[in-house]
């Protein structure tokens, strides 16, 4: 009897350690985990570039004459990602196209020509991304020459954007702020990346392309914006850009960044250089039955030309925020 306990009284810590270090079970299709208790599932990866998100926020002005306040911003985001793979070894091809439609935000509580509020909303957006294994020229010579080429690929292009400042630009003369906004177009652009990274969301863009913009520029303080002054700008394949992502792999955490540096003719005969920056960091907080909220910091730099009724203007926003993010399930 005494051996029965003894063995016994030395088995059971042997069993408690041997619980203690059983590993976590393995993620159910990549993306779920299973509580040992309910067994039931939940996620624990995400797609950041995959999903219908409604955020809201507090956004400042910090270059304004104004006073720092914040301000309502609410954020709207649909957008969707396709991988596609295919081949083997140095044929192996992936494709990384990402779309958006109907995106970007808007300042309700600042309403300051027609009731129109501030905002940056664009219709739709896609870029397509391509990663070869083994990327090569073929130059067509006899014999047909083939030299590496040490580049990723891809397009962009963007339809119909409306920006209206959250401060207008000082008119030339004594009339002080007029009411203005910006529809832009087309935008179109081949990019290069030098990364040649393989994992999703990771890339070094660097582009050219042209774009297309109009300005509606109020002719008085009181005045419309129907009644306006158009300029158009017009960037004939001088638009350089240059754009950094990347994300963890289980998606909790996103970075984003970009600058756009467009010099562009208008129809007040002459050439004017227009600057864009962005820079946007993305961190999941918590899910709600794999719906993930996430934190956001999201700044946005637009350097505007003079023209024959404004001044040049240095417009600067930042946002601290939250989205509630609805994954779109994948193919």
């Amino acid at each position: 009897m005494a051996v029965a306990l003894a063995l016994i009284a030395g088995a059971l810590p042997l069993s408690f350690r041997a619980e203690a270090e059983v590993p976590p079970p393995p993620p159910v299709n990549g993306d779920y985990l299973v509580d040992k208790e309910t067994g039931h599932p939940f996620r624990v990866r995400f797609n950041p570039a995959r999903h219908f998100a409604l955020g809201v926020g507090a956004a400042f002005q910090p270059l304004s004459d104004e006073p720092i306040t914040p301000t309502l911003q609410l954020d709207l985001d649909f957008t969707f990602r396709a991988v596609f793979k295919y081949g083997e070894g140095l044929g192996r091809v992936l494709w990384q196209i990402d779309h958006t439609v109907l995106s970007g935000w808007t300042w309700p509580l600042e309403r300051l020509a027609e009731g129109v509020p501030a905002m940056d909303v664009v219709g739709y957006s896609v870029s397509l991304h391509r990663h070869d294994e083994g990327p090569r020229i073929v130059l067509p010579t006899s014999p047909p020459a083939s030299i590496p080429f040490p580049f990723d690929i891809g397009l962009e292009a963007e339809v119909v954007r409306v920006f209206v400042p959250g401060v207008f630009p000082e008119s030339t003369g004594a009339l002080g702020p007029l009411p203005m906004l910006r529809v832009g177009v087309l935008r179109a652009a081949a990019f290069l990346d030098p990364w040649r990274s393989e994992e999703i969301g990771h890339s070094f863009e660097i582009g050219l392309g042209a774009r297309y913009d109009v300005d509606f520029i109020a002719r008085s303080k009181a005045g419309s914006v129907s009644d306006s002054r158009k300029v158009h700008r017009i960037a004939p394949m001088t638009a350089a850009s240059l754009r950094f992502r990347l994300q963890t792999d289980d998606g909790l955490m996103a970075l984003d960044l970009r600058g756009d540096f467009i010099p562009h003719w208008t129809t007040e005969q002459t050439w004017k250089i227009m600057a864009l920056g962005r820079a946007r960091i993305e961190r999941t907080l918590l899910a709600i039955n794999d719906e993930p909220i996430v934190f956001v910091l999201d700044a946005g730099y637009r350097r505007s030309p003079e023209s024959e009724l404004v001044k040049a203007m240095n417009d600067l926003r930042v946002t601290l925020g939250l989205t509630f993010n609805i994954q779109i399930p994948e193919p």
